[in-house]
């Protein structure tokens, strides 16, 4: 039986990600492909300032645990729903290089993600894991430009 090719699909469940789904379905009709969507958590940041006190923060666990079910949700809905074969996961670390290594490991033929674009002041402050993605990736990478 031969193995099917691979798509990965990121997404951070907001609007913009979801307009890239058209993409993937015609790249994954195209390509005779599996969609895996992923989620990346990003472990949680504390920067104290004066007085705060202790300030709650939601463990590892919590923040897997909820984006798994969002992530499931989210794949019946917009992945599924639509007849394609797809694959979730979500991943703990940096977005940029568990995307990157998610597809490597994976072989994926594809990586297919949204970006808003920015430049100058936005793109230093905010960082751009698209940009990353695209510069180390192993395979190609199709990058959706949103608003």
């Amino acid at each position: 039986m031969a193995t099917r090719n691979i798509i990965v699909f990121p997404t951070d469940f907001s609007p913009r990600s979801k307009s890239a789904i058209s993409w993937v379905q015609q790249m994954a009709e195209q390509l005779n492909a599996e969609v895996h969507c992923l989620y990346v958590v990003e472990e949680p940041q504390i920067y104290a300032t004066l007085d705060m006190g202790p300030v709650p923060i939601p463990s590892i666990e919590e923040l897997t645990t909820s984006a798994r079910t969002r992530l499931d949700a989210f794949v019946r809905a917009s992945i599924t729903s639509l007849g394609m074969t797809a694959k979730s996961a979500v991943l703990v670390g940096r977005p940029s290089d568990e995307i990157i290594s998610y597809a490597g490991s994976h072989d994926a033929k594809m990586v297919i993600m949204t970006t808003h674009g920015y430049s100058g002041v936005k793109h230093l402050l905010l960082g751009s894991t698209t940009e990353a993605v695209l510069r180390h990736a192993a395979c190609p990478v199709l990058s959706i430009r949103t608003a």
